[in-house]
């Protein structure tokens, strides 16, 4: 073999690698947008004017969060259901109280598991606590 068959092979090698890196990225970007249905007109929210959730993962304009479940003295169990609440500038851990909950949709992922699950999106008027 001499040194030009064996410098076009690394050449093609790296251009092929970064092809293939290029893809990856592609599907990944779109996978999120993908991931949201959206309901043809809002719902109510199981009837509730009010309710209070904690944020446990964030997702750019959007965060995976678990709802109120119960109180024992002073302490509030967030043990609810999982949901994915629309809006911006959330964090991990903060206390989201939404007015007038809407379901627009619906959210799939995976979860650290592996298994497929399903969640509701919301939109309303959010405050943090």
């Amino acid at each position: 073999m001499n040194k030009k068959s064996f410098f076009l092979g690394v050449v093609t090698g790296i251009i092929l690698t970064f092809a293939v890196l290029f893809v990856i990225a592609l599907v990944n970007r779109n996978s999120d947008a993908d991931s949201i249905q959206y309901l043809e007109q809002p719902v109510s929210y199981e009837n509730k004017s009010e309710t209070s959730f904690k944020v446990f993962q964030v997702l750019g304009n959007a965060a995976l969060a678990t709802e109120e479940s119960d109180r024992i003295g002073g302490d509030v169990m967030y043990l609810g259901n999982t949901v994915v609440i629309l809006g911006e500038n959330f964090y991990s851990d903060q206390v989201v109280t939404i007015k007038n909950p809407q379901r627009v949709g619906t959210y799939s992922y995976t979860n650290n598991g592996g298994m497929p699950m399903t969640v509701p999106v919301l939109e309303g008027n959010s405050s943090s606590k």
